[in-house]
């Protein structure tokens, strides 16, 4: 013979049910703020003024997916590794509200596998700082970007 379930049971399990739905929401990642990419950028180190008209500036550009990173020079800029590029990319490889972690792609040359992985941070309006990812917690390079044009 069928025998109805409780209403406390009932109950209970509507509650349990509510509580794991907030509790996915919650458990979803932030999606990052694109907006904070926007502008023409400059990157300084050494305390240098970085939106000096000598200094190398860029634009971010994003795929429409999200997925790729353009780095669009205004000018072509020897890289570390002595290749000159006027345009480099990345795949976006994680995202929070701040900070991107991207790889870059292949077409550098010469950059240890250790080095293609990079945490892109916003630590404010108008400026980011670098971070290898195999690097620890809380460990940033001396590169600070600049907004200095809209």
């Amino acid at each position: 013979m069928f025998a109805p379930p409780k209403i406390a049971t009932l109950r209970t399990r509507h509650v349990c049910a509510i509580l794991l739905a907030f509790a996915s929401l919650g458990a979803r990642a932030q999606p990052f703020d694109w907006t904070l990419l926007n502008g023409q950028w400059a990157e300084s180190v050494r305390n240098a003024y970085g939106c000096r008209p000598d200094n190398v500036h860029h634009r971010f550009e994003v795929s429409a997916d999200h997925k790729h990173l353009v780095f669009a020079l205004d000018r072509q800029w020897k890289i570390g590794t002595g290749q000159e590029v006027l345009r480099y990319s990345a795949a976006i490889v994680a995202e929070s509200p701040t900070m991107l972690t991207i790889r870059y792609d292949p077409e550098l040359t010469g950059i240890p596998a250790s080095m293609r992985d990079w945490e892109l941070l916003f630590i404010g309006p108008g400026t980011y700082r670098w971070r290898a990812t195999f690097w620890r917690e809380g460990q940033y390079n001396d590169v600070v970007g600049v907004k200095c044009a809209p």
